[in-house]
């Protein structure tokens, strides 16, 4: 029987020391929430533990905002040892809990946004991210998100340990990034940017992967928006930025192709749609990239070899056809007039898929001219006006079309309102002054 009681009190006392021992460890650590399971877990087995460590468990339970817990804990260690020092700290930590309360219901039953906002600021608690947490839930009910945030990353700061807390300033975060898409998809490519460009500051500086691929996406977003705007060389800044933390981002390699094209970086430009091929050979639009930065070199051959590809991997890349349908028109009217009809063939395949590319229908009607086939060419030249009233080339074709079917009247409305542009200007007073003499 002594025995028993001998290994009874030897094992009590070894569970002791290992809780004893596991709390100062994880204290030391920083593993605060691991603290929090260490002694919840105590009181659920009844471990014969010192006041002292539920003591420091409540201190710890304090440090990450968690209230219920720190009394909780306190209250065992009062249970153990009553000290007054303990119930002092009791006494504190509720009546923090009951001025935060305070001062959320007087927005909560009173709406006095400010009073509430100003309350909590007032409040002289050190290292408590829950005050500034409270602040930001009350901005974000009434919609003021960046301060919002700015006070969430203050409650982050101050306690990295709350989940709720960087969730929260993560959701703030996601509602910039959603109204900027919603910008980018109303083409106020300025205010996307400006969203973009405010949740990317405001991204957490943790690395995690999520972190990192957020980082990543916000990157390419902005680089976007910077591009329509004409921010070319701070859109290629900005994706080089990228591209070196993330190799592999096939179409951040096309938009900085896209970029340097139109900084006339044009080896640069197809160097990198090159690579995003390399990263992603089922890139079709790379492929058609390529196959224009040959068409402006006029290496046909690999043109045409590029825009196949991409055709092959897009049966209805209107846009590839289109490009196809350009190149055999240029080599039609520089004398090899066969080629109009494979000219013919990749627009109409082009309209097909894209059926309000007007500049398709222009240069249908451009072709059409050029076989002496008014009727189709009028059509054509109108459906383009029906879909692009202002397009002048579509004027200037229809123009070019009455006058071959002989309605010279409506042939020199065509060619006035062409000449409204300065590309065709000179060529269209030019047909209008034919038809008055034809006409006198």
């Amino acid at each position: 029987m002594y025995m028993k009681i001998i290994i009874f009190l030897l094992i009590g006392y070894i569970f002791t020391n290992n809780y004893s021992d596991s709390l100062f460890i994880l204290k030391s650590n920083g593993d605060y929430l691991k603290v929090i399971d260490l002694a919840d877990d105590a009181i659920k087995k009844s471990i014969n533990l010192d006041h002292t460590f539920y003591k420091s468990a409540s201190e710890i339970a304090l440090k990450i905002d968690d209230f219920d817990k720190s009394i909780k804990y306190l209250k065992k260690a009062i249970s153990l040892e009553d000290i007054k020092s303990y119930r002092d700290e009791w006494d504190r930590i509720v009546r923090m809990r009951k001025d935060i309360e305070i001062a959320l219901k007087k927005y909560q039953e009173g709406g006095d946004y400010l009073g509430a906002v100003d309350d909590l600021k007032a409040l002289n608690f050190a290292n408590c991210g829950l005050v500034d947490y409270s602040i930001g839930k009350l901005h974000q009910q009434e919609e003021n998100y960046e301060s919002a945030l700015s006070s969430f990353k203050k409650a982050v700061q101050i306690n990295p340990f709350r989940e709720k807390y960087r969730l929260s300033m993560n959701f703030i975060i996601g509602k910039f990034i959603s109204d900027g898409d919603e910008y980018y998809s109303m083409r106020d490519f300025s205010s996307a940017k400006n969203q973009y460009m405010f949740a990317f500051n405001n991204l957490s500086s943790n690395e995690t992967e999520i972190d990192f691929q957020k980082k990543i996406a916000l990157q390419f977003k902005i680089s976007k928006a910077l591009f329509f705007l004409k921010e070319y060389s701070e859109s290629e800044k900005i994706l080089n930025q990228l591209l070196s933390l993330d190799d592999t981002h096939f179409e951040a390699f096309k938009l900085i192709g896209d970029v340097q094209k139109r900084l006339d970086k044009r080896e640069l430009a197809l160097q990198n749609y090159l690579k995003a091929i390399d990263v992603n050979q089922d890139y079709e639009k790379a492929y058609l990239a390529v196959g224009q930065i040959y068409f402006s070199e006029n290496n046909i051959e690999k043109s045409l070899e590029y825009l196949e590809k991409a055709i092959d991997l897009k049966k209805d890349y209107a846009k590839a056809y289109e490009t196809i349908g350009v190149i055999f028109q240029n080599i039609a009217d520089s004398g090899n007039s066969k080629e109009y009809t494979k000219a013919l063939y990749y627009y109409e395949q082009a309209i097909t898929y894209d059926r309000r590319n007007y500049k398709v229908m222009a240069r249908l009607s451009s072709v059409y001219n050029n076989l002496l086939k008014f009727d189709l060419a009028k059509k054509y030249a109108k459906d383009c006006i029906k879909v692009k009233r202002s397009y002048p080339d579509a004027y200037y074709e229809l123009g070019v079309a009455e006058k071959g079917l002989g309605n010279r009247i409506a042939a020199m409305e065509a060619f006035k309102n062409a000449k409204k542009s300065s590309k065709w200007r000179k060529i269209a007073q030019y047909e209008i002054d034919l038809i008055k003499k034809e006409l006198n």
